[in-house]
């Protein structure tokens, strides 16, 4: 009971000065990159001395990214494109990632968030024809927007940010896990991803409040 009671408090003293410092509301939208490899594959890439993949302009997914934060309360929105080719077929790529979390201000120069959400994915080939693809890449036929989006994988999203004035530079790291809302029963398989298996990005954003 008592170890319970210090675990409380503690997180009550890291959440609560977070809270107090930070702005009530806060709306930031700006653009993002991130590269499409794994960070184990990075991590190979690097040991190697090998950094060609890195300066590959092909090898990133672009888009925005959308962040709406209610003192430490945070829900994000980050769309991204990219090109992609899969059984000798071009597609673009197109992702929506909606995650839920917290975000909190550290001493006011940076901003430290983790959260969670699913990550709609839809392939477009060069013909106009949008496509959905189960977790081996096999082409499915889904007849609504909401069975798409209840077969999407929940992922993590963890975010640290640098505040230069009314921009914020920062780190990204998104990591897809076997989850799924459409079997909500299996949550263990939110606790199986590979830590590597992840991907990092890049953010500019401008705060609008």
């Amino acid at each position: 009971m008592k170890k319970k009671l210090m675990i409380s408090l503690l997180v009550v003293c890291v959440l609560l000065p977070a809270a107090l410092s930070a702005a009530v509301l806060d709306l930031s939208l700006g653009v993002t990159a991130q590269y499409k490899d794994s960070l184990g594959t990075i991590k190979t890439a690097i040991d190697a001395d090998n950094f060609d993949g890195l300066a590959d302009f092909e090898n990133y997914a672009l888009g925005a990214d959308v962040r709406f934060k209610l003192l430490i309360a945070e829900v994000d929105l980050v769309g991204k494109f990219s090109q992609e080719t899969l059984s000798s077929v071009d597609y673009t790529k197109i992702e929506v990632l909606t995650t839920a979390g917290v975000s909190m201000d550290l001493l006011g120069f940076a901003r430290l968030g983790f959260g969670m959400g699913p990550n709609w994915i839809v392939r477009m080939d060069d013909d106009g024809k949008f496509t959905i693809f189960d977790a081996n890449d096999a082409p499915q036929t889904l007849d609504s927007l909401g069975e798409t989006f209840i077969n999407s994988p929940v992922a993590y999203r963890a975010t640290l940010d640098f505040n230069l004035g009314s921009l914020m530079l920062g780190l990204n790291y998104t990591l897809e896990t076997d989850y799924t809302f459409k079997k909500a029963g299996e949550v263990d398989k939110l606790f199986n991803a590979n830590m590597d298996d992840g991907t990092v990005g890049v953010s500019l954003l401008f705060s609008l409040l």
